[in-house]
């Protein structure tokens, strides 16, 4: 009895050894980003990496939260409430330049998300033209703003010669503001832009090339989060890697999937001609680094962009002081995000 006993202990004993590691291998690292606003349409391949499964082939249990813009997102991150957050390159810098220890480890948008626009059959062709005349905007207080203030004073306007009115984000006021000349030129996200044009009214982009080239969102982190999870980091970077190849291979099948996974987002089709469009453009490299990782870094655009914010006013977004691009952008995880076999997604 006692033997018999003792023969079943040891086999339930050697089956909880091998019951114990399987569960652990089973279980998934917990991994939370913070965006700052959601839409399916602008940050279509995260959602897409999730649908397809690739967080999951790398033992990550993903969630998405959301935040009420950039700042809002970074600081949730810096409390400890989020392993990394997707804010604009403005709201980071400045986080940075306040004394926050950040780290930009993966670029996801190329393009400025703000431009700024014109009838194209109206009588503004430059930004010279502008004197005189009226700048609508989404409003007083959008990102938009230090935007429009620097490319007025670098064509020589002064403060007095343009008026900055809030004509709201692209929906039928805007248009009606731009239709009764109360505002002459239009700046905002391309999807506010993306909307006017879906509506029939073709607009002329007036914004300077250089501007155009500053970049956008990207994926960032605390550098005590690096420290601490930079093997979860580098898991969720390839699967979002994996996730734009997937994008880029066919962007027609990607559109497909995404109007499945956010169908209040796409029920206009004329509107998602000019906003998927408009995303493809944010998410394209420039040329330069077309045989760069997935997820490089245009230092060229960022220093452009961080000496842009340095020469405006503190209150309308400027920062407060330099802040080192050379230990802000880290690159050192980029090489093993693209360690997978590009085919495995096509």
């Amino acid at each position: 009895m006692f033997n018999r006993l003792r023969s079943t202990l040891k086999v339930l004993a050697a089956a909880a050894a091998l019951t114990l590691p399987a569960m652990a291998a089973n279980a998934q690292d917990k991994f939370t980003l913070m965006l700052p606003v959601k839409s399916v349409l602008q940050y279509h391949p995260f959602y897409i990496a999730q649908e397809l499964g690739y967080f999951k082939q790398e033992n990550l249990d993903v969630r998405f939260e959301v935040a009420n813009g950039s700042s809002a997102a970074l600081r949730q991150l810096i409390a400890g409430n989020a392993d990394a957050a997707l804010p604009s390159p403005g709201a980071f810098l400045n986080a940075v330049a306040q004394g926050n220890d950040l780290r930009w480890i993966f670029s996801y948008e190329y393009a400025n998300i703000f431009t700024l626009v014109t009838p194209a059959n109206g009588p503004v062709k430059t930004i010279a033209d502008l004197k005189g005349r009226s700048v609508g905007v989404s409003e007083l207080s959008g990102g938009e703003v230090p935007l429009v203030r620097a490319v007025l004073r670098k064509a020589g306007l002064g403060e007095n010669d343009t008026k900055i009115l809030p004509v709201g984000e692209g929906s039928a006021l805007t248009v009606q503001a731009l239709q009764s000349g109360q505002v002459n030129a239009y700046s905002s996200s391309l999807f506010d832009v993306a909307a006017i044009e879906a509506a029939g009214h073709q607009m002329r982009v007036i914004l300077p090339p250089d501007a155009q080239l500053y970049p956008a969102n990207g994926i960032a982190t605390t550098a005590d989060v690096l420290n601490k999870k930079r093997d979860q980091l580098i898991r969720f970077g390839r699967a979002l890697a994996k996730g734009i190849a997937y994008v880029k291979a066919d962007p027609n099948r990607a559109l497909t999937m995404a109007k499945k996974l956010g169908p209040e987002e796409f029920e206009n089709e004329n509107f998602i001609k000019y906003g998927w469009q408009a995303i493809q453009t944010l998410t394209t490299p420039p040329e330069s680094l077309k045989s760069q990782p997935i997820g490089a870094h245009y230092t060229e655009g960022f220093k452009n962009y961080h000496d842009f914010l340095r020469a405006g006013k503190e209150e309308e977004g400027a920062l407060p002081r330099d802040v080192d691009l050379t230990k802000a952008l880290d690159s050192s995880l980029l090489k093993d995000m693209n360690n997978f076999d590009r085919n495995t997604v096509k």
